[in-house]
């Protein structure tokens, strides 16, 4: 069964892990908080802050404000877990870029798809209508004609060609239809941070909370023993 330790803090990976990171119900297994740590540690470990702005001050202050109201005391565990934070904020910054040029992308194929299937509809009637005259026409003289009879044969090919078109067309639509309803359907627009703050701190061993058990050390434990489950 996969859990949230099969992803990692990629932009691409990002719905997933943020999915499965919002869901998890606590207890968990000693095994997969042990994993996660490993996961979310080494991250944050290769991670280089970002150089000081406003935005960034203001975000940074927010957290801090946040982390102390959810009892987080420990001024380094404080720092670990902004840093943590910040390095989520930035992953979901580039996962929101690359989705939006994602979708961007899509709909210039559908709108392509659909101008290709304008023009061949288009294109096929008139080619139709061609051989329809020239089939008059071949049919209505004397002596047969070369010329007429070739252009009857040209624009029934042409006709079969362009309606021939039509299926394939429909196909890539529905295609690039459902890829684009699945990229919607996976964007994370908007982070609960506050979830955030007291789902890592939990996890991370950064604060207690009275009647929560983090971790369960029976691995034949049922209820929440598996990074999968979800609320």
């Amino acid at each position: 069964m996969e859990t949230i330790t099969h992803y990692t803090l990629t932009p691409a990976h990002f719905p997933k892990f943020y999915r499965l990171l919002s869901g998890l119900r606590f207890p968990i297994r000693v095994a997969d908080v042990l994993e996660l740590r490993a996961v979310l540690n080494e991250a944050v470990d290769k991670y280089e802050e970002p150089d000081d702005s406003p935005s960034y001050r203001e975000f940074v202050e927010a957290l801090e404000t946040a982390i102390h109201s959810f009892g987080v005391e420990s001024r380094r565990h404080a720092d670990r877990l902004i840093k943590l934070l910040t390095l989520l904020r930035d992953i979901h910054y580039q996962h929101s870029i690359d989705s939006r040029d994602k979708e961007v992308e899509f709909r210039t194929r559908l709108e392509d798809t659909q101008l290709a299937r304008k023009r061949s509809t288009r294109y096929g009637l008139v080619a139709m209508l061609a051989a329809i005259g020239t089939a008059i026409s071949w049919a209505a003289m004397p002596k047969e004609s070369w010329m007429i009879k070739g252009l009857t044969l040209v624009s029934s090919y042409l006709a079969w060609d362009f309606f021939h078109s039509l299926p394939t067309l429909d196909r890539e639509q529905k295609t690039i239809n459902k890829e684009l309803n699945d990229l919607l359907r996976e964007r994370i627009s908007n982070v609960d941070w506050k979830m955030l703050i007291h789902k890592l701190s939990l996890l991370m061993g950064y604060k207690k909370v009275s009647g929560v058990e983090v971790f369960n050390m029976d691995e034949d434990f049922e209820p929440g023993n598996s990074t999968s489950h979800l609320h």
